[in-house]
């Protein structure tokens, strides 16, 4: 542990911490509530986008770059080749330029940071202690951090950052003779760093001096012995490359395609990709999102039935190891419901479209039930053979 610290110490009795535990009944039962809908909405986004992807996969056009073709205006069209430019973007306020489709500022600062460490301990009666220790260390980061907030803000000031990160986009982009939107050109990828050989101040730091160092600049007044208020500055960019794209033919540029299904299909890819591999790529990102989410629901449900159900060891809490004991029981049983519950949601938002799929999660679902009804007679068979 750092000696720069800041600890503090507060107690709870056994009575306020039954009044906050029934507090926490009403957030928790948001949080149960809310993760129906939520659980809900993700299978039928998720359903929605596996379909609209097997509907594009199978009226896609395949087109190549160096001509645009009328006929297909409105058509889902496939198309690869070499995204470029001609611009010249650059940075006004350092005064670097390059010929790029993207030039990428990059500015971190040497800050204060605060990192806290809880500890808890009951004691008989219900009476929990609780010691915070706030310690602080010295890290670059390109977000200023707040340290007015800190516990302990006195020598641990963080100066107001002079500049910040910031993204230049080219506004003509070309493949071939087609020209990508906005929104694909935020999505190009791959940005390499690029070597400055001159700073331009826009006005003068005391005590900042710009240093080279790698591929960008130091902004104070030694490298090797950083002080909080000084500035990394560097520079990338995204040069011409190879991309892919699924997308409608829009004149000589491209839009979302809407699908029957219902949902929009705008892919892209760097390199050269068929458009079989991208509609794969695609759906195993459906996938990924979709447990994630399912996941996160998941979670939600068994946070708020634990809250909602901590009542119960804040009672017992009077002994703490009988407070203990309830709260492993109720954190199970939330546990077991949450995933009960979360497996029905799932099912019956699948069971049309994937049947396999929806009993393998009832299944899941009936030996959880089967768990939860087990558990009370063998503990009570436990308790009687003792």
């Amino acid at each position: 542990m750092s000696d720069d610290s800041y600890t503090e110490v507060t107690s709870q009795t056994w009575f306020s911490r039954i009044g906050g535990s029934f507090k926490s009944i009403v957030f928790g039962l948001l949080l149960f509530v809310a993760a129906f809908p939520l659980l809900w909405w993700n299978e039928g986004n998720s359903v929605e986008r596996y379909n609209s992807l097997k509907e594009s996969q199978g009226v896609v056009v395949a087109v190549a770059a160096d001509a645009v073709n009328p006929a297909n205006d409105g058509r889902l069209v496939h198309v690869s080749g070499l995204a470029t430019t001609d611009e010249i973007l650059k940075d006004e306020v350092f005064g670097v330029s390059a010929p790029a489709i993207e030039l990428q500022r990059v500015v971190t600062m040497y800050q204060w940071k605060e990192s806290e460490a809880t500890e808890t301990k009951e004691q008989l009666g219900g009476t929990k202690t609780t010691t915070k220790t706030y310690s602080y260390s010295k890290q670059w980061s390109g977000d200023p951090i707040d340290s007015s907030r800190f516990k302990n803000p006195v020598g641990h000031t963080n100066p107001v950052m002079p500049y910040k990160s910031e993204t230049f986009q080219a506004k003509d982009v070309r493949l071939g003779a087609f020209r990508l939107n906005a929104a694909q050109v935020g999505r190009l990828s791959g940005a390499q760093a690029l070597r400055v050989r001159a700073l331009q101040m826009p006005a003068p730091l005391p005590g900042k001096t710009p240093t080279p160092m790698g591929d960008g600049f130091y902004l104070g007044s030694y490298v090797a012995n950083p002080q909080v208020g000084d500035l990394q500055v560097s520079f990338k960019v995204i040069n011409p490359a190879d991309v892919s794209i699924v997308a409608q033919q829009q004149g000589n540029s491209f839009s979302a395609y809407h699908t029957k299904a219902g949902g929009d299909v705008d892919l892209l890819q760097m390199g050269l990709l068929d458009a079989n591999a991208m509609f794969a790529i695609a759906q195993h990102d459906n996938v990924v999102m979709t447990w994630i989410i399912r996941v996160g629901g998941f979670l939600l449900m068994w946070i708020g039935l634990a809250m909602i159900l901590s009542p119960l060891s804040a009672l017992g809490s009077v002994l703490p190891f009988l407070g203990n004991l309830i709260a492993m029981g109720t954190g199970l049983l939330a546990f077991l419901v949450a995933l009960l519950l979360a497996m029905l949601v799932i099912a019956v938002a699948w069971i049309f479209v994937r049947p396999l799929l929806a009993g393998i999660l009832i299944a899941v679902a009936v030996v959880a039930l089967v768990v939860m009804k087990f558990m009370p007679r063998h503990a009570v068979a436990v308790v009687d053979a003792k």
